[in-house]
């Protein structure tokens, strides 16, 4: 079946995914850009009910890689388009796009009270992040983990734009992403459910790899800049930092964040191991 060729900016499809690049239209429409060939091509695979539709340059479709995903999309009864390159070029975010992009339903916001919290689980919280590339992959490096969820507050970058979602690297599809207004709603919810509320601090923490941490942990990531604030430190059980015995004045935030959520699950598969001695 020959696909539709999309070339004029009044065309509604492109009308649509052009809103997407926008952060209150993909508010408004549930829904943001999965960008490059692999991602789609996993979504199609594993998370087909949420891929709203394909598009792709006349290019990309002629390779193998993208017969592969228009059959996909057909298989899967997904719309599929073709676009003009500078059409496309005006919704990806790349510099040098691949040429496939997928509109995608974001995963219905849970509610806190939905969450299913097993006997042990970790969170990440996160505070009021600017670089949505920070906040995306922190979303990666939860969903790496075996996260339960990440809480992001008001004031943090958007987990749907563009930036966040090339850098979740898919993850956003496979871990629940929840908006809480503030630091204490999230911190009241997870110590109602018996959360060991774990802050990052630059300096004057326990060390990350002598600290305690409980069955239910959630770790709490802080400002780029800032850090966390005020409020955040007076309501942690525990307070932890990374050793640095370098030059280096501090770690990215989604680097610390990983050796901390690591730190936690390495100790857990190694109690397990040893409990199946």
């Amino acid at each position: 079946m020959a696909l539709r060729l999309i070339t004029s900016r009044q065309n509604e499809i492109y009308r649509f995914l052009k809103a997407l690049t926008e952060p209150h239209t993909r508010k408004k429409h549930k829904a943001f850009l999965l960008e490059g060939a692999t991602f789609v091509a996993e979504a199609l695979e594993d998370e087909a009910w949420a891929v709203l539709m394909v598009a792709l340059t006349p290019e990309f479709s002629e390779t193998e890689r993208g017969q592969s995903i228009i059959s996909e999309a057909q298989r899967k009864r997904v719309q599929v388009v073709l676009m003009a390159p500078a059409l496309f070029e005006e919704i990806s975010g790349t510099e040098t796009p691949q040429g496939v992009i997928a509109a995608v339903r974001q995963p219905q916001a849970e509610r806190l009270e939905r969450l299913k919290i097993p006997t042990v689980a970790t969170a990440l919280v996160l505070e009021g992040l600017q670089d949505p590339s920070n906040v995306g992959a922190l979303v990666r490096v939860a969903d790496a983990v075996g996260a339960l969820a990440v809480l992001y507050t008001k004031g943090t970058a958007d987990p749907y734009a563009p930036k966040a979602v090339r850098a979740s690297a898919g993850s956003l599809l496979h871990v629940p992403v929840v908006p809480v207004n503030s630091v204490s709603e999230a911190v009241n919810w997870l110590k109602a459910n018996e959360f060991q509320i774990v802050g990052t601090v630059p300096e004057g923490g326990e060390s990350v790899f002598e600290a305690e941490f409980g069955d239910r942990v959630a770790v709490l990531i802080g400002n780029e800049a800032r850090g966390l604030s005020e409020e955040a430190k007076r309501s942690v059980d525990l307070s932890v930092t990374i050793p640095m015995v370098g030059k280096a004045e501090s770690l990215n935030v989604a680097v610390a964040a990983g050796i901390v959520l690591y730190e936690i699950l390495r100790r857990r598969l190694t109690q397990s191991a040893g409990s199946t001695r």
